[in-house]
């Protein structure tokens, strides 16, 4: 799961503080409502937000350097990034929009004025993507004033893709300007230059939207955790320690852990530490100070010690855990999205002698100082290794074992009624979040509806573990319904839940539906709990890396093996097949609830057992020990 993106130093605390409380707890406090996929913005919105695109692009047009860094550093906020994260870029562009971007164009291919091209550069990315834009000019060339900005505009790719390639495209941008970052932090030595492309870079890097693309990220990974680490030491925030403190006999490991706040990150720690010998280790909970209380309250039952650290000072923060001398310590949240997450700038410097991630980290950190990846190794393909700056660590079976907080959930009493479908009709569910779905999922799942014309689908895609708004909703759900009508899919078939305060709305519809639909390349996981859970088989796609093969190893570690495919075609077919087939539909459910049942899923068992072995075995190995 993403981390948060806003940065926590300075003196612009008031507002961050709260942002940051946010991202530890994200209550939703609506009530369920079901809706046909048919919301758009309203034209006023859309015509205000138009408006003011222009009147910044005539600003960036004008030229002046103060002017465009002065509103790019407003103390209420970044202008241009603010429109630029606002989705008005997935609008359709009027002819005023097109005349601006032509002229924008001109500029860049005509004029030999560094600073025109900039401002230019800037103007064109309020109407599309970096990724599509001819640049015309070096990083190293920009301004100081604005390097800042250009760096996080040109990071600035699409959260949703709607073109057959575009995540890929831009995924391929993102890696290029990295490196080009990377090199002219790395090369040029002057402090004001530095301190500019890396502000900009810490403020500007996320992955969430170019993750789902399966292929090994190792390589970005590297120059990203270089990039971090540079930054952590011009700040002063590096309070290392090098001693190794031996295991004597009998004495219990000092295994320290970076709780996280979201839910499934909290379910996947939960999963990992639950069933570990706590007279073999002695868990320290590291929580941070502005949200102790609540995080506190997920591992209240599982850790020995608590220790809130004051996560708008790093160096202090630094400084304590290195004080509490331990022998572990492990990330339970994603540290490979955002720079400025907390947990990623203390698991940039050496803090114990072996330093852990786990598959909350959606990728290798690339970090120096993060000695070992924790996995499963049905989540891992034979050359898994290879896509990793850690030790891969493997034990057996899936990693994805998961303990939520709180006991079990009694699913809500709903109905298909309240959801809008016949009861004759089949019903498919996905919990597939906003950020994994492409082009090429919406097809396979427009086919599907068309092969079955009698199938309905319900989508909850705003899951707020990943966001707490989704400024381009409007845009995405339009994308969604133009590609299932160009299957002749209506949108009296198509159904959204909004986001929801608890599992009870989301395990009440699974209880209805027929069939659950995972989502590819990036596969789901702890969504994948709710449909095993209450007995609604779920089709998934097993690719190559790590984070596309969760859902797959969950399946084949029950046992569950027929369920999952290795093509799209066969993703397709198989899914049509159960649809179209009420009889082998029914046997599927059956054999899914009774595997459930019996593995425990719903009782939620814990791999601490099997982590504390591996955690042993390379801290032993680490400190030299036979």
């Amino acid at each position: 799961m993403p981390a948060p993106s806003w940065p926590l130093r300075g003196g612009r605390s008031r507002r961050r503080s709260l942002l940051w409380r946010l991202c530890w707890l994200t209550p939703i406090t609506h009530p369920y409502e079901f809706h046909n996929l048919s919301v758009v913005m309203d034209s006023d919105s859309e015509n205000r937000l138009r408006d003011l695109r222009l009147n910044l692009a005539e600003v960036c047009l004008d030229g002046r350097v103060e002017r465009i860094a002065a509103l790019c550093r407003n103390p209420s906020g970044d202008a241009l990034m603010t429109m630029i994260h606002s989705g008005v870029r997935h609008l359709a562009m009027t002819k005023v929009d097109q005349a601006v971007a032509e002229r924008c164009h001109r500029i860049l291919s005509v004029e030999h004025d560094v600073g025109r091209k900039v401002a230019a550069y800037l103007a064109l990315n309020l109407f599309t993507f970096p990724h599509t834009i001819e640049r015309a000019f070096d990083i190293v060339d920009v301004p100081t004033p604005l390097i800042a900005t250009v760096v996080k505009v040109l990071l600035a790719v699409p959260m949703f893709f709607n073109r057959d390639g575009g995540r890929r495209r831009a995924l391929a941008h993102v890696e290029a300007t990295v490196q080009e970052i990377h090199k002219a932090a790395t090369v040029i030595d002057e402090t004001d230059f530095r301190t500019e492309i890396l502000n900009g870079f810490m403020d500007g890097y996320s992955a969430m939207s170019i993750y789902a693309e399966d292929v090994p990220l190792k390589q970005m990974a590297q120059r990203r955790a270089q990039l971090i680490r540079m930054y952590v030491e011009i700040s002063g925030l590096v309070r290392e320690r090098v001693a190794h403190p031996r295991i004597a006999r009998g004495e219990a490991i000092r295994l320290g852990v970076l709780c996280p706040g979201s839910f499934s990150e909290i379910a996947a720690l939960r999963g990992h530490l639950k069933g570990i010998d706590h007279k073999a280790f002695q868990i320290i909970a590291f929580v941070p100070d502005e949200a102790a209380t609540t995080v506190s309250a997920g591992f209240e039952d599982l850790a020995d010690d608590f220790v809130p650290l004051p996560v708008a000072d790093i160096a202090r923060a630094a400084d304590m855990i290195a004080g509490e001398q331990l022998h572990i310590l492990m990330a339970g949240a994603n540290l490979t999205n955002v720079c400025r997450f907390p947990w990623t700038l203390l698991m940039a410097q050496r803090l114990a002698p072996l330093q852990v991630a786990m598959h909350a980290s959606n990728l290798t950190t690339g970090f120096a100082t993060v000695d070992v990846y924790l996995n499963g190794a049905l989540n891992e393909p034979d050359d898994g290794a290879t896509d990793y700056t850690e030790d891969l660590v493997l034990f057996p079976g899936s990693s994805n074992h998961y303990v939520m907080t709180g006991g079990r959930v009694t699913p809500d009493s709903i109905t298909r009624e309240q959801i809008g479908v016949p009861d004759a009709a089949i019903l498919a569910v996905t919990g597939a979040n906003f950020f994994k779905i492409g082009p090429d999922l919406i097809d396979a799942w427009a086919r599907i509806l068309e092969a079955v014309p009698r199938a309905h689908l319900l989508m909850y895609p705003f899951n707020p573990n990943w966001m707490t708004h989704y400024p381009h909703k409007e845009g995405f759900l339009r994308f969604v319904q133009e590609r299932f009508a160009a299957r002749n899919v209506g949108i009296d078939r198509l159904h959204v839940l909004e986001a929801q305060a608890s599992r009870a709305p989301i395990l009440g519809v699974l209880k209805v539906a027929d069939l659950y639909l995972d989502s590819f390349p990036y596969s789901g996981a702890v969504s994948l709990v709710d449909p095993l859970s209450v007995g609604c088989p779920p089709i998934v796609r097993e690719g190559h890396t790590a984070r596309c093969r969760q859902s797959a190893g969950m399946l084949r570690d029950l046992g569950l093996d027929v369920m999952v495919t290795r093509t799209t075609e066969h993703y397709v077919t198989l899914a049509t097949r159960l649809l179209q087939d009420d009889s082998l539909r029914r046997e599927m459910r059956e054999a899914v609830a009774d595997v459930a049942r019996e593995s425990g899923i719903a009782q939620e068992r814990g791999i601490g057992d099997r982590v504390g072995d591996v955690l042993r075995a390379a801290l032993e190995k680490k400190l030299g020990v036979r």
